[in-house]
């Protein structure tokens, strides 16, 4: 067993703690209880805090010890990490003391606690044994909060932990390692990796050679001692086949009892679960791609499964649609400007940005990119001096750049090219994060920020995708594939507009087509959700 000398700060450890009666929920979801055989099981903690895992491992494990039975046989039942020598300590004692009062010998006791308990962090930790249970509250540390060194560590030993992948991907990644054929994780953790490009790794491992049995969504939901912005949710994942999945969304209300009541419908034939508390539905299987795994309750998850059935992807030759992101620049205070600098006519190039389309309604406000691109590539800086002047009185900052640092002598490149074909184009354009979904219909000779996305068609009418982009329907789906940010504002990413589903133009009815588009021009949203229902042939939304 070995660690890493390097260590994470003291002040940003990660810590989350969770509520006992969550725990208890965990361990009876898993089948860790008092009447199985739980001294022939190992179970590992990976990070075990101040105890809250720890404790009710132990009581249950002293509670199923038949009397006869050595107490050194439970040397293997438990295994238990932390980075903090004094939450070792902690544990250490809390084991100590519980076997002194099961009977145990003291100096017994105390080679058990210290066999147990090891001051590791859990991802350098080289196991002796596999596992029939890693359970757990891994650490919430995002990559911003680790030093590089540690950080790349970290990365050759969890390969998963890639992009701006959150700290606990290497916690699933080392714990499905961990596990036997059968054996079983659980984790209450921040649900982001299922829905983030940063955790496609992680999801191509476990659709490889993993089930996931549940998932609780419990956002809102009392999981913690304190008030954290963490977006949990339960996964339970085994090593072994895929089989039916329980999807489950939890509301803030449930608690303890709650807990007990879906447990019971969890051993019942009942395919499905609706109360106050919460709403839960048995999946013949689970998704089998490392693409995105949308959110939602069952009856959205169901809903989203038939829509990938039967209607073509927004962005698919059957809807002559392409979308995609504007221009990313690396240095917005020197390429995009409203006080229009000296430099060549033809290198001012009008900027539809966020500002443009707050109303709704497409008002330009003055941008212009100032741009390094013809249709044939970067322009030479000595065909344009006046352009190369402006641009070598910010060459310290332009130089700076990654993409500056790669391109050698077009050093003034932006980070993207500019789409000629675009500027010939009407488009709609939709900005990143907004709390509802905000199309905006541009004339053609604009080029979009990069925090806008634009959407062309070649079968739609722009209005009329427009309403269908304004409404509900469309939202929902969004709601269901992005990462949702704080305050419950949505991400309108390319990525996960690819994964909407819509009809195709020329299967919407004329009026239904003149509903959309007319609701659209007015900005009605929900004109336009009624009339985007007739085009999917709905009569409602799945809650």
């Amino acid at each position: 067993m070995t660690a890493s000398p390097l260590t994470l700060d003291a002040k940003n450890q990660g810590e989350v703690f969770t509520r006992r009666w969550v725990v208890e929920f965990m361990l009876d979801l898993v089948g860790y209880q008092p009447h199985a055989d739980l001294a022939s099981l190992t179970v590992v903690e990976p990070a075990v805090g101040s105890g809250a895992f720890w404790g009710a491992l132990l009581d249950r494990l002293l509670e199923s010890r038949p009397g006869r039975m050595s107490w050194e046989a439970l040397a293997d039942s438990l295994r238990g990490y932390d980075i903090q020598q004094p939450n070792v300590e902690t544990c250490r004692a809390m084991s100590v003391d519980r076997l002194v009062d099961a009977g145990c010998p003291n100096d017994t006791a105390e080679r058990l606690a210290s066999r147990w308990l090891r001051q590791a962090d859990f991802l350098f930790v080289n196991h002796d044994r596999q596992a029939d249970l890693v359970v757990g509250n891994p650490p919430y540390i995002r990559i911003e909060g680790l030093e590089s060194s540690l950080l790349a560590n970290y990365r050759q030993v969890a390969p998963t932990m890639s992009g701006r992948a959150d700290i606990f991907v290497g916690f699933y990644e080392h714990g499905l390692d961990l596990l036997k054929p059968g054996g079983r994780l659980a984790y209450i953790c921040a649900d982001r990796w299922m829905r983030n490009a940063y955790g496609r790794d992680l999801r191509a491992k476990v659709v490889r050679g993993f089930s996931v049995d549940d998932v609780i969504v419990m956002h809102d939901a009392d999981a913690f001692e304190a008030e954290v912005s963490a977006y949990p949710a339960i996964t339970v994942i085994s090593r072994k086949s895929q089989g039916p999945a329980t999807a489950a969304r939890a509301r803030a209300t449930f608690g303890q009892k709650a807990g007990r009541h879906y447990r019971e419908w969890k051993v019942s034939a009942e395919a499905t679960l609706f109360t106050d508390d919460v709403e839960a539905a048995v999946l013949p299987s689970w998704h089998d791609t490392d693409d995105v795994w949308p959110d939602g309750s069952p009856a959205v998850q169901a809903w989203l499964e038939r829509l990938e059935e039967t209607l073509p992807l927004l962005e698919s030759r059957l809807t002559g649609t392409k979308l995609g992101i504007g221009v990313a620049t690396g240095a917005d205070n020197v390429y995009v400007r409203r006080d229009l600098p000296n430099v060549e006519a033809d290198r001012l190039m009008p900027m539809v940005t966020a500002n443009a389309i707050r109303s709704g309604v497409f008002q330009f406000t003055g941008e212009h990119l100032i741009s390094p691109w013809k249709s044939d590539g970067v322009v030479s800086l000595t065909d344009y001096p006046k352009l190369g002047r402006y641009y070598v009185a910010s060459g310290e900052q332009l130089r700076g750049r990654s993409v500056a640092k790669r391109s050698g002598a077009r050093w003034y490149r932006t980070i993207d090219r500019v789409n000629f074909a675009l500027l010939e184009r009407e488009m709609l354009v939709m900005q990143d994060m907004k709390a509802e979904a905000h199309p905006v219909r541009v004339p053609a000779g604009f080029v979009p920020h990069h925090n806008l996305y634009w959407i062309i068609s070649d079968k739609w009418d722009l209005d009329a995708l427009g309403g269908l982009l304004l409404s509900k329907v469309v939202e929902k789906q969004v709601e269901s594939y992005c990462v949702k940010m704080r305050g419950g504002t949505l991400r309108f990413q390319a990525q996960v507009l690819r994964k909407v589903r819509v009809p195709q133009p020329s299967d919407i009815s004329l009026d239904v087509t003149a509903a959309l588009a007319d609701a659209f021009r007015r900005r009605d949203r929900d004109a336009a959700t009624r009339a985007a229902l007739r085009a999917f042939n709905l009569d409602s939304l799945p809650v």
